[in-house]
């Protein structure tokens, strides 16, 4: 025998043959978790990673809520786009009920004119606020004066100066009235 060197296989790869330079297993383990042979990720990454989560759920809340406002906002205006134009007629109606009061002219001709814009106006909201007898209600009333009064309780509506109008539950002209007081 020959002191030759020896030679190596072909057949064998030669990082099979240095287990120095063999790749590691796979360690990870059934559960999906990573073995304490892998190296941890670095101490501040999860940090980091907790603190994004938590800014990106932050704002997705805040889209959520801007959005809900939006949509408020939206039906706001949608109910209360004729608000001005109702309250520009309103005065209208003032007048017809002022000419009918007055004795002059057409009363049945305005007496319809006045019928016909008051239910124009009914079906897109407006309706009317007559509170003669009713309670006082700072929020739909404007007292103009308070009178003593035997026949009505106290803070009690006694006579309507002007009605009131209100669109959708919102006023757009409070009614103008006297309020009853005690004697």
């Amino acid at each position: 025998m020959s002191d030759q060197k020896k030679q190596p296989d072909p057949s064998v790869p030669e990082a099979a043959e240095d287990e120095s330079l063999a790749e590691p297993a796979n360690d990870v383990g059934m559960d999906g978790e990573r073995s304490s042979a892998e190296p941890a990720d670095e101490p501040g990454e999860s940090e980091e990673v907790g603190r994004l989560r938590e800014a990106l759920l932050r704002t997705r809340a805040e889209m959520e809520n801007l959005q809900k406002r939006a949509e408020r906002e939206l039906d706001k205006a949608r109910k209360f786009a004729t608000e001005s134009l109702l309250k520009d007629l309103v005065p209208v109606i003032d007048s017809l009920d002022q000419g009918m009061e007055s004795g002059g002219g057409d009363h049945e001709g305005m007496a319809l004119t006045r019928k016909l814009l008051l239910d124009t106006l009914n079906r897109h909201g407006l309706e009317l606020i007559d509170p003669a007898g009713e309670p006082f209600d700072p929020q739909w009333h404007e007292a103009m004066s308070m009178q003593p009064s035997d026949e009505y309780a106290p803070d009690t509506v006694i006579m309507v100066l002007q009605k009131g109008y209100s669109l959708k539950g919102r006023v757009v002209r409070p009614a103008r009235v006297i309020v009853s007081r005690e004697s």
